[in-house]
């Protein structure tokens, strides 16, 4: 990225208005010459956050420290991913104008490239959401909208539309005004087929997805045919559009979130429009079926408590438990929400009452641990194989809990629930502890290094579903040892994506979504890692066709395998 020259910066830290800026999250009061309020960053009671003056370029609280000016606030508290973001938000913000070192052509290229690509996003976000309120096509749409009992002005609020039925509405609309085939395809709008743009969302009510700042970076798309495999289908993942780091409705909840020092966290886009209508405007929704570790680091930077309020079924009990094992040492963080009657939180029949009551119990919830021992607990059964899962699966959650008096009264809640004796308690408690993770787990063999070649293959797929299918596509089925990485191979191909595999593969997919290679997964490692696997694969080919007498056969298979081996030595 280009950089931003040293008089710009300058230019931009003096032009933000720090005062305008952190009023939008925090109920500031002017004392003197000194703005003031309860801070954002820790919770308290008496206010002891300040802009500091006469200047009023930086803030400082009193009661935990936190300090900075408005490139911090921008980074800690309104999603800038960096410095140079925080910067050109600012400059968006106040309208300063930003200027550039003198860049490398690729560099320049590819900032205009991503300004190119926001600029038709937005431009789609206003072309469905106006298509929906005025096309005769999309009536059923509006009525559906309607009889959930989301009325026009919030559905305008969070820019809901629709897409059109026909084949390349978007595209040719686009392309008339300047875009390429080749920008609607990177954009996640179009799909190229014979050389011609084809709109990748048709006939579906569509959600903008935005980061913290408000820009769109891709869609969620809802059918209403009950014929359509996929209720719901996204924006095709890439660098740009990351399921795993997004959140539905964050740009709406950030300065409520902030205000009150919690946000609601649900699983649909309709759930988060249900509580933003029934006076909860701190709600978002994950964009799998749970939260992935990047999402809670980005909700801890709107508020310091995070709330879970899945659905109240099983499916939503097991995005509970995969959402614990993302959040890792912020695990004690969480809490957890029980809708009133079991209900789900889009469900309309939960009346504005309900949901400030709700909101008004603070300190009633549940962490998410208590909440998930209870809900295990609960479903144990009376033999004692069924009282034995449910032992490890709780010491399986407990074990993710820092040493603390939290994970000891959750030992002896899931003792009490579960009627545990004394030694089975202690035998608990001791397989809970972090220390223990092998002792604790049960037949759980160290992988092989064969396994270890599986499994890594399997990790840059589901990182890179985009082009994971022409790289799987060519493995043999022995290839993967294990069946349940040979079902994931399968998934995968058919770029079905590890959140919405089923249940039996829900495990492997979590561990496939935690894996620290995950996260900066490319191309290259993922060409490397199928070649590992192939290799072996491919020798004990060669070897079984010498051994049958095949000589010939044996040879083009070794042939093969030597240019693998020469492609891995960057030698091909």
């Amino acid at each position: 990225m280009p950089l931003i020259t040293q008089e710009s910066v300058r230019e931009i830290l003096e032009g933000a208005d720090l005062v305008e800026l952190i009023r939008g999250r925090v109920n500031l009061a002017k004392r003197g010459n000194r703005w003031t309020g309860r801070c954002p960053f820790h919770d308290e009671r008496t206010p002891s956050f300040s802009i500091i003056p006469p200047e009023n370029k930086r803030y400082y609280c009193h009661g935990c420290g936190a300090s900075g000016d408005a490139v911090r606030w921008m980074m800690e508290k309104e999603g800038a991913a960096s410095f140079p973001d925080a910067l050109e938000s600012l400059a968006e913000r106040f309208g300063i104008e930003v200027r550039y070192e003198q860049a490398s052509p690729e560099e320049e290229a590819r900032r205009k490239a991503d300004q190119r690509r926001l600029e038709l996003l937005e431009r789609a976000t206003a072309f469905y959401a106006e298509y929906l309120w005025r096309a005769d096509e999309a009536a059923e749409a509006r009525t559906y909208l309607q009889d959930r009992g989301f009325d026009e002005a919030l559905l305008r609020t969070f820019r809901v539309g629709y897409a059109p039925s026909g084949g390349a509405v978007l595209a040719g609309r686009a392309i008339r005004e300047g875009f390429s085939r080749g920008q609607l395809e990177e954009a996640g709008l179009a799909r190229l087929r014979g050389g011609r743009a084809g709109d990748f969302f048709t006939a579906r009510i569509m959600f903008p997805i935005a980061d913290g700042r408000g820009r769109v970076l891709g869609f969620g798309g809802r059918t209403l045919d009950p014929n359509q495999r996929a209720k719901y289908v996204n924006s095709p993942e890439g660098p740009r559009f990351s399921k795993r780091r997004l959140l539905f409705g964050l740009d709406h909840a950030r300065a409520p979130a902030a205000r009150a020092g919690w946000v609601m966290v649900v699983e649909g886009y309709t759930d988060v429009l249900a509580l933003h209508k029934s006076g909860v405007p701190q709600a978002v929704a994950c964009m799998g079926t749970s939260l992935t570790s990047e999402q809670i680091s980005e909700l801890r930077r709107a508020a310091p408590r995070i709330r879970l309020c899945f659905d109240s079924d099983a499916a939503g009990e097991r995005a509970a438990f995969r959402t614990a094992q993302a959040a890792g040492e912020h695990l004690i963080d969480l809490e957890a929400v029980a809708m009133p009657g079991g209900r789900d939180p889009g469900d309309m029949a939960i009346s504005a009452a309900e949901l400030e009551e709700l909101a008004r119990r603070a300190t009633e919830f549940d962490t998410l641990v208590t909440f998930l021992i209870r809900s295990r607990a609960s479903r144990a059964g009376a033999s004692a194989s069924e009282r034995e899962q449910a032992f490890r699966e709780i010491a399986d959650l407990l074990r993710q809990v820092p040493d603390s008096v939290e994970k000891d009264e959750g030992v002896r809640l899931a003792a009490g629930l579960l009627q545990l004796s004394r030694s089975t308690e202690d035998r608990l408690r001791e397989a809970a502890r972090t220390s223990s993770v092998g002792a604790a787990r049960v037949n759980a063999p160290a992988l092989t290094a064969e396994t270890m070649r599986e499994r890594h293959v399997l990790v840059l797929a589901a990182a890179l579903p985009r082009i994971a299918s022409s790289f799987l596509k060519d493995l043999p089925d022995d290839a993967m040892s294990e069946p349940a990485h040979r079902e994931a191979l399968d998934l995968l191909r058919a770029g079905t994506e590890p959140e919405d595999w089923p249940e039996h593969l829900e495990q492997l997919g979590t561990v496939l979504r935690a894996d620290p290679s995950a996260e900066a997964a490319t191309e290259a490692e993922l060409t490397e890692a199928v070649y590992r696997l192939q290799l072996p694969v491919l020798e004990r080919r060669a070897a079984a066709l010498r051994a049958s007498g095949n000589a010939e056969g044996a040879l083009r298979v070794q042939q093969l395998v030597n240019r693998l081996r020469q492609a891995l030595r960057g030698e091909g």
